[in-house]
């Protein structure tokens, strides 16, 4: 009841600065929404389309979002309640140009000196990741009924694990307990691997990191998966070590206007959907960006809404993120000022259909780029 009543009056609330009554049709039951639709001119209460929009909306609303919401009022009705230009489908109205965050004041807290990879020539294939190829990904640690590592993340800083919100609030039979850095095989202590000219290149062990505070997104709604990202604050990290090593997050212009149509995502989720075994090895795979109109009209069919802030990719036959990848990577690869490769993350893995892996079927994952504000506002020193 509380999520309607905001809704309204946050509906009110933007229609309602700089308007005059006298300018509104009052009684026209008949409309043309702003994408040129035909519409039917109702009450507010009655217009579902709106309304989801409504709850799921992210806040503050930005002002390309309230002028938009603007564009759907079509009058009053003889009470004086709101009335709006319902379409007959789903709308997205979240803005479509991410807040620029390159002059934030908290900008300087996250490293610069990211999103670089060890690149000795490796004398191995497959789908199994490199040694410290991928050295900002963290395991979530568990106890409970579900214990054990059960979703992923990604340092950013020396303070900070980006992952998914749903991994970290309204946890049921689990409770969070550790966060480990560091790692490449979970069975073995010390990691190494067989380098050019027969060298061996060893890891020191993982790092298993207290937890200090969790922060999930204010409005994460753990029932549509929306803003579907979180924060961990963590005990002080050396990010000093070619296996401790943070990511880049799409701050400079450069990383905000990367253009990709394919993704590499990184975790030790589930490798055989019938048994549901995890992997020892940090895996890695490449997958296609799906378009956004044709990975929505699938989910429609399951009753899921996707929105601005969400991509899918994958779709491809027993390629895919699944269960356990959760709040781990999308990573793009990018280029520093000096032409060298850098790893940007553009993504977390949140959801998906619970076979991963099927043909047409892509994961959806939480663009970070969306709440880079919310990042930098969130953490602190």
């Amino acid at each position: 009841m509380f999520q309607f009543s905001y809704a309204i009056a946050l509906f009110c609330l933007v229609l309602f600065v700089n308007q005059s009554y006298s300018n509104w049709v009052i009684d026209d039951e008949g409309c043309t929404t702003p994408d040129r639709k035909t519409g039917n001119c109702i009450a507010l209460t009655n217009c579902e389309p709106i309304l989801r929009v409504l709850r799921t909306i992210k806040r503050p609303v930005s002002t390309e979002v309230a002028q938009k919401l603007q564009a759907y009022n079509c009058g009053v009705d003889s009470r004086r309640k709101v009335k709006v230009c319902c379409p007959s489908e789903s709308i997205d109205l979240e803005g479509t140009n991410p807040l620029d965050v390159s002059n934030h004041r908290n900008k300087n807290l996250l490293p610069t000196d990211c999103g670089y990879i060890d690149t000795d020539n490796r004398i191995i294939n497959g789908e199994n990741a490199f040694l410290n190829e991928f050295p900002w990904m963290a395991l979530l640690s568990y106890s409970g009924k579900k214990s054990g590592f059960k979703c992923g993340g990604t340092i950013i800083n020396q303070n900070y694990i980006l992952t998914a919100a749903h991994c970290i609030a309204n946890l049921k039979n689990s409770r969070l307990v550790s966060v480990r850095i560091g790692e490449h095989s979970i069975q073995n202590e010390t990691d190494c691997e067989l380098r050019r000219k027969r060298k061996i290149k060893c890891n020191p062990p993982a790092i298993d990191l207290s937890i200090e505070q969790v922060i999930p997104h204010p409005d994460f709604n753990p029932a549509t998966f929306t803003n579907d990202i979180g924060l961990l604050r963590v005990s002080k990290m050396n990010l000093q070590q070619e296996s401790t090593r943070p990511v880049c997050l799409p701050i400079t212009k450069t990383q905000r206007t990367l253009n990709y149509t394919n993704i590499v995502v990184t975790g030790w989720g589930i490798v055989n959907p019938d048994t549901e075994e995890t992997a020892d090895i940090l895996q890695k795979v490449g997958l296609p960006v799906t378009d956004k109109a044709t990975c929505a009209d699938i989910y429609k069919q399951h009753n899921i809404e996707l929105h601005n802030y969400q991509l899918c990719a994958g779709g491809v036959r027993n390629k895919d993120s699944c269960p356990g990848d959760s709040g781990g990577p999308m990573v793009v690869p990018g280029v520093d000022s000096n032409d060298d490769a850098q790893y940007v993350q553009q993504g977390v893995v949140s959801f998906g259909p619970k076979y991963c892996g099927l043909p047409g079927y892509p994961g959806v994952y939480t663009l970070v780029i969306y709440y880079m504000d919310w990042i930098l506002d969130t953490i602190r020193p």
